[in-house]
């Protein structure tokens, strides 16, 4: 019988990104109000006027992040999508090669390379837990997520026995 269930987490805005959205727009709005008054650039200023608010637009949507976690036959997916339209798969590995599951805090990866780890969910999650596992180019994922019950449970039926007993308490 056929394993297939996915969950999708959106990530809450940091006060950075919104303090970076608010830059953004303030910049854009500024450079269109200089354009506008000075009338430097004449005929073009409505062009640019435009890809200002264009360019805008386009670098604030970038921060609206979600991450989706797939589980099919065995396999775990981890995706990230940028503004609901483009999708980047974060890692992908096989449920049996998990090393690793336990209840996330920041003193679990104080000795792991920044590069090796996924925050696939919000960073001050109290539901979060780590996943440690293997691929088969000898590199370890170590990603941070949170999973629905409904998941743990796909989870669950294909990790190794020793893990399955304590998983997810």
């Amino acid at each position: 019988m056929d394993t297939f269930f996915e969950q999708i987490v959106s990530i809450k805005k940091s006060g950075k990104a919104v303090a970076l959205f608010c830059l953004i727009w303030i910049l854009a709005l500024s450079l269109c109000a200089f354009l506008l008054l000075t009338g430097i650039l004449g005929m073009l200023t409505p062009i640019l006027i435009i890809g200002l608010g264009y360019g805008a637009w386009w670098l604030t949507s970038k921060l609206n992040v979600e991450y989706e976690y797939i589980v099919t036959n065995g396999t775990m997916d981890v995706d990230k999508i940028v503004n609901k339209s483009s999708r980047q798969r974060i890692s992908s590995f096989e449920l049996d090669k998990v090393e690793r599951l336990e209840k996330y805090n920041d003193h679990l990866l104080q000795n792991v390379k920044k590069e090796n780890i996924v925050f696939a969910c919000n960073k001050n999650d109290p539901n979060a837990y780590l996943l440690v596992a293997s691929k088969e180019d000898t590199k370890v994922n170590y990603i941070v997520f949170t999973p629905s019950e409904k998941l743990q449970a796909a989870i669950k039926k294909s990790l190794p026995k020793f893990i399955a007993l304590s998983a997810f308490k």
